[in-house]
């Protein structure tokens, strides 16, 4: 499975960075400001408006979330294992997500100017300060990310043998836990999904039920994905996937809200798939693996 999985995935690593427009306050200035000073208490202060960060923030956001879509968790924060047949989309997403960032990072510095001159009106005198606010905004900025591939650790002429078996035995654990994780994943996120779907056809507040083109958008784009998300091959998911497949196989939420058969036939049927994924989740063993991925 090990060796497959080299094959089948990679990691994927983004790394991000915005200007935090703020700064600790000077503890003497709020003393003054609170009537008091404690080194308990500390306060920020706003160097800009910061809703001006929002928008790309918001990319930032949307990077991520694309990776989150397509990928598996890694016991490794901020590293992602990515199936390689969604990399070619991933990577399209994320070229797009690049240039909306840097287009309205530049927006922002067209404007950084100006937001200095409210802030300074508006901080005054005993807060404002110049020194706060870079030179050069842009250098303030990064959306990036890397590829990174799995392999098992190779026999080394620097490495003792002690240290190299080691080694290869915190690397197998780590699979060992990847794969606990992304199944646990991927049965926690369907199980969501089909939770809100029953909730709604199960509504009983004497009005038609509202059966909304996104919840059924979000449960065929799980279906549609499962099978280049599923390497580990958890067979026991892909029975409850077809199972949920053949229970929304042609039906639409206009259809759904119109047909009280239908609408008993669908709830009845996906009620069964809740309570399958369910019980699947409470059968998966929950090992706690110490690794020192991180020293």
């Amino acid at each position: 499975m090990k060796e497959d999985i080299f094959k089948k995935a990679c990691l994927i690593q983004l790394t991000s960075s915005v200007w935090q427009c703020s700064r600790v306050l000077n503890q003497k200035i709020l003393a003054e400001k609170i009537g008091q000073e404690n080194e308990w208490l500390r306060g920020r202060k706003f160097l800009i408006n910061p809703e001006l960060l929002g928008p790309i923030k918001t990319a930032v956001q949307q990077a991520r979330q694309t990776i989150q879509r397509h990928s598996l968790p890694f016991p490794i924060t901020s590293i992602y294992l990515v199936p390689k047949e969604a990399l070619t989309a991933i990577d399209e997403r994320l070229q797009y997500f690049k240039e909306r960032f840097w287009n309205k990072v530049q927006d922002f510095e067209a404007v950084y100017g100006a937001a200095k001159e409210e802030a300074a009106a508006v901080l005054g005198n005993d807060l404002f300060n110049e020194a706060d606010y870079p030179a050069d905004i842009m250098s303030k900025f990064k959306l990036d990310w890397r590829y990174l591939e799995l392999s098992t650790p190779a026999k080394s002429r620097i490495l003792s043998p002690e240290i190299y078996e080691r080694e290869k035995e915190k690397f197998a654990n780590l699979m060992e836990e990847t794969r606990e994780m992304a199944m646990i994943a991927l049965r926690t996120e369907f199980s969501n999904v089909v939770s809100n779907l029953v909730e709604r056809l199960t509504n009983n507040d004497g009005k038609p039920k509202m059966i909304s083109n996104a919840m059924f958008n979000k449960l065929n784009e799980f279906l549609d994905d499962f099978s280049t998300r599923n390497i580990f091959e958890d067979e026991e998911l892909a029975g409850i996937i077809e199972q949920a497949k053949s229970v929304v196989s042609g039906v639409s939420p206009y259809g759904l809200k119109y047909n009280d058969v239908l609408q008993k036939k669908i709830t009845k049927g996906m009620s069964d798939v809740n309570a399958a994924i369910n019980a699947s989740i409470e059968e998966i063993p929950r090992r706690r693996i110490k690794l020192a991925v991180n020293e």
